[in-house]
């Protein structure tokens, strides 16, 4: 009821009183202040998130331009043990049978740990793909573009209601001093 007095220009209900025109105005900075900055806070945040994404982007694209082709080591170590064991075969010779199994068997760890390391090192690719790969980067940058576009709309929309709450005190204090 004290806001609708001091608004209406006192228990008389006639125009703005002395200086109620600068409070009304500075009533509406002070609560429109923190959203305002809030607004535009959100929007500087989606700036550096869209800066951030198109950096790394750019960093993901260099890496795809820059990474070489390197063959599969267990290509030649698998056909490498099957040959060994087809050359096994053909020994007849004890002490070379022993030699030609210590050696096949040296080769088939070797196989093995390799194949347990790739097994690794293709699952960490795909993860480092998944996190940051070139793919990655690209949805990444599109959703801080997105979050852009929906901060600056917002913005725009707070700015707007911040535009009507000053025409409305426009037209209070022209329909209060003129009358």
């Amino acid at each position: 009821m004290a806001e609708q007095d001091r608004t209406s220009g006192g228990a008389g209900g006639e125009g703005l009183a002395t200086g109620e025109a600068e409070q009304l105005v500075y009533a509406l900075e002070t609560r429109f202040a923190a959203p305002l900055e809030a607004a535009a806070a959100a929007v500087r945040e989606a700036e550096r998130e869209l800066t951030e994404a198109q950096e790394q982007l750019a960093q993901a694209q260099q890496t795809a331009t820059d990474e070489r082709y390197t063959s599969d080591p267990l290509v030649f170590m698998r056909a490498s043990v099957s040959e060994e064991v087809e050359a096994l075969e053909r020994k007849t010779n004890p002490k070379k049978l022993r030699t030609s199994y210590r050696f096949l068997l040296d080769r088939a760890v070797e196989l093995a740990a390799g194949e347990v390391q790739g097994l690794h090192d293709d699952l960490a690719a795909a993860r480092r793909e998944r996190e940051s790969g070139l793919e990655a980067s690209v949805a990444a940058e599109q959703r801080a573009v997105a979050g852009l576009e929906a901060a600056q709309v917002m913005h725009e929309r707070v700015l707007a209601a911040e535009r009507s709450a000053r025409q409305g005190l426009s037209l209070l204090v022209d329909k209060l001093t003129v009358g």
